[in-house]
């Protein structure tokens, strides 16, 4: 081997080398944007659910069958909850949240769109985002779900069956 050829490979390696180093770097930098990401969000939420009545994650059962009623402050806290759900939907339907950050969020919003209070609130509420048509449509099948799942309790109360 001559050393032109020898000098040939080792920029070759170089480069490979180099390119190696700058797909790492892509995908490092991604998914740290994935994780603040998540982080923000995360906390977003969590301030916002702190401003929201204990009433929302009581069985409406436990409370003797009533629902706080509707007030300002309960609608506003409500209506910004609804708003970062948005945000993670808009995030998710561009590409920017991937799967894995997706389906905690999703089963979190399922289950929240699953108590009462937050149901009435978003049957109240959801002409606010009537702009954002794919949105509604899968807020509606979260709220829809609602209705199968205590559907299904009830009928597993019934049969004297535990519930879900």
């Amino acid at each position: 081997m001559t050393s032109e050829v020898f000098l040939q490979l080792v920029q070759l390696c170089t480069i490979l080398i180099g390119f190696l180093g700058v797909v790492v770097s892509l995908r490092s930098h991604r998914r740290q944007m994935y994780a603040q990401t998540y982080i923000e969000f995360s906390a977003r939420l969590h301030k916002v659910l702190r401003t929201l009545p204990t009433q929302i994650w009581l069985e409406p059962v436990a409370e003797g069958g009533h629902l706080p009623p509707r007030n300002e402050e309960l609608t506003k806290s409500c209506l910004q909850c609804f708003h970062i759900i948005a945000d993670l939907y808009r995030l998710h339907q561009g590409g920017y949240i991937t799967g894995d950050l997706w389906r905690p969020w999703q089963r979190g919003m399922k289950r929240a769109m699953q108590r009462p209070l937050l149901r009435r609130e978003w049957l109240a509420l959801e002409s606010n985002f009537e702009h954002e048509v794919e949105l509604c449509r899968y807020m509606r099948r979260l709220v829809a779900e609602e209705g199968k799942s205590q559907t299904s309790r009830a009928a597993s109360v019934a049969a004297g069956s535990p519930g879900s």
